[in-house]
């Protein structure tokens, strides 16, 4: 019989009906019906799930009951001696020796009580309320407002995890003491609290994620495979779910709604996007600097320093090549099509999992550029790539701040009127100065070091050159890209939001900071800049 659907549940239904009849006629003075019941129809299942057939099933049960009644005698009077009787009548020794029974009790007691621990609330609510505090069956349903079998149910199911807990060690996974290490990227732009970096609050989150991605799973089940109990995997969950990183079916089950991948397989492959890179180096700069020359002479741009238009010129590069990317590539990627989110958010989120132990030092790794706003009057792009630590940076400082609260900031230093999210930022300032994001004046004023412009030169100037130098990409290299992104499919199960976006995720993960550095290394930047000193950062102001 399958041990799953209706047929098999209907089936339980008539055992527990046939054992609750038995035991009442044969043990009705007894104080624990309830408990013989439930145990006799555990040792059923348990029976049946590791495979071993049960010819006759009532007949199984009624000495499963009977021989639960005998212990529960031999407890109570400490006699010698209670037979005992398996399902084909056989009579033998109680199993359990009094010496043994006395030195286990208290290691006993405290297993159960992890266990319990465990369990997820609606079990550990009627399970503590029975056993811990030694409330009725009818006491509990009427606490609960559920009816007196659901309260039986449940506490049959807890019993079972409970039990099937010391014969079955091997639902603990390597994930329980080699947990993953994940990072997270977006595409859109966060909520107001920093959504949905902020969901990731350690390696705990990331390996929820990773066991409820290619199905959904109970609570209980995650919590089994990380070894924690699950009182406190319910909150992170909760967290997830809430913040839709997660999602629960209609049976209490989660799953992972954002795309997960491994770090090795994040990048395509690597040798062919940095053939294509060096091949069109050349070809792309020329563009680029045609149409960027007329430019350079904009009051804005000219005040900057050296390191401030290298920067501006790699984050127009860097803008252009995602925007041909995604014009070769035959999927929807208009952002007013992005689901709207808590807190004001707009994205589609992936998780990049790696070993515990294993180095992340690709000179491709590469995040956003992640696009936030503070209120009406500022807005940033923020690129964490080789050429300089931004947001995942931001995280590690001595409070975490999110990108939001460092635009706040950033906004705070241009113009003074801006007050910072938080008054605790300006003590960061020699962190942000660390990352070659702040710097100070003449005067020993703390500033912006990166790029900023006004709303009206940036629309009016250089995204129109953004969009120019797009379209000369895609006729340069468009086919070549979608033909290395054809030749990469990831598996994404139905359950992950904007699945079609993820299908060939990672097929040009090396690409554009492979061609960034080509441009670079070719010396064909006319500005000075530093690899790992230079992040590309972007803010853009209304003038108020």
């Amino acid at each position: 019989m399958e041990l799953y659907g209706e047929r098999f549940e209907r089936h339980c239904e008539e055992m527990l009906a046939y054992l609750y009849e038995l035991a009442y006629g044969k043990y009705g003075s007894s104080s624990d019906i309830d408990g013989l019941v439930q145990d006799a129809i555990i040792a059923y299942i348990i029976k049946l799930r590791k495979g071993e057939a049960v010819e006759h099933p009532k007949a199984f049960l009624a000495a499963c009951v009977k021989n639960l009644h005998n212990m529960q005698l031999r407890r109570k009077y400490k006699s010698d001696h209670v037979s005992f009787e398996d399902a084909c009548g056989a009579i033998g020794e109680d199993p359990y020796e009094e010496i043994a029974e006395k030195e286990s009790l208290s290691a006993e007691y405290e297993a159960v009580r992890r266990e319990i621990g465990r369990l997820m609330e609606i079990y550990r609510s009627v399970t503590v309320k029975y056993y811990v505090h030694g409330k009725t069956v009818d006491t509990i349903a009427a606490e609960l407002n559920v009816p007196r079998g659901t309260v039986l149910s449940r506490l049959s199911f807890a019993r079972e995890q409970i039990k099937e807990r010391f014969t079955d060690m091997e639902k603990y996974s390597s994930i329980s003491f080699e947990p993953k290490k994940a990072t997270i990227g977006i595409w859109g732009y966060g909520g107001m609290h920093g959504e949905p970096f902020s969901l990731i609050h350690s390696d705990i989150e990331s390996n929820i994620l990773a066991l409820a991605y290619e199905n959904p799973v109970s609570v209980r089940a995650i919590a089994d495979t990380m070894g924690m109990p699950t009182v406190f995997i319910e909150q992170a969950v909760e967290s997830l779910v809430n913040g839709e990183l997660m999602g629960r079916t209609e049976r209490g089950l989660v799953y992972t709604r954002c795309f997960v991948c491994h770090y090795s397989d994040s990048f395509g492959n690597i040798s062919l996007q940095e053939s294509l890179a060096k091949e069109n180096a050349q070809k792309i700069w020329d563009a680029a600097e045609k149409l960027l020359s007329p430019l350079i002479d904009r009051p804005q741009f000219a005040e900057m320093t050296e390191k401030q238009k290298g920067t501006m010129v790699l984050f127009v590069l860097l803008q252009a090549l995602i925007s041909s990317i995604h014009n070769a590539c035959p999927v929807t990627h208009d952002n007013s099509a992005l689901p709207e989110r808590p807190n004001g958010g707009k994205w589609y989120a992936t998780v990049t999992l790696s070993e515990y132990d294993e180095k992340r030092d690709s000179k491709y790794m590469s995040s956003g550029p992640v696009h936030v706003g503070y209120g009406k009057n500022y807005t940033m792009y923020d690129f964490q790539s080789v050429f300089g630590d931004a947001h995942w940076a931001y995280g590690k400082m001595k409070y975490t701040v999110n990108v939001r609260q460092a635009l706040s900031l950033y906004a705070y230093l241009h113009c003074g009127k801006e007050k910072p999210e938080s008054t605790v930022l300006p003590e960061l300032i020699p962190e942000f100065e660390k990352l070659f994001i702040i710097k100070k004046d003449e005067s020993g004023k703390a500033c912006l070091d990166v790029p900023v412009l006004s709303f009206g030169e940036y629309n009016g100037y250089w995204r129109p050159a953004i969009k120019k130098l797009t379209k000369e990409l895609d006729d340069m290299i468009g086919e070549k890209l979608k033909e290395i992104w054809l030749a990469t499919k990831n598996r994404v199960p139905k359950h992950v939001d904007g699945r079609e976006h993820f299908l060939h995720d990672g097929a040009l993960g090396a690409y554009i900071v492979a061609q960034l550095l080509e441009i670079t290394e070719q010396g064909l930047l006319p500005y000075r800049i530093t690899v790992g000193k230079t992040p590309i950062i972007m803010v853009a102001y209304r003038d108020i």
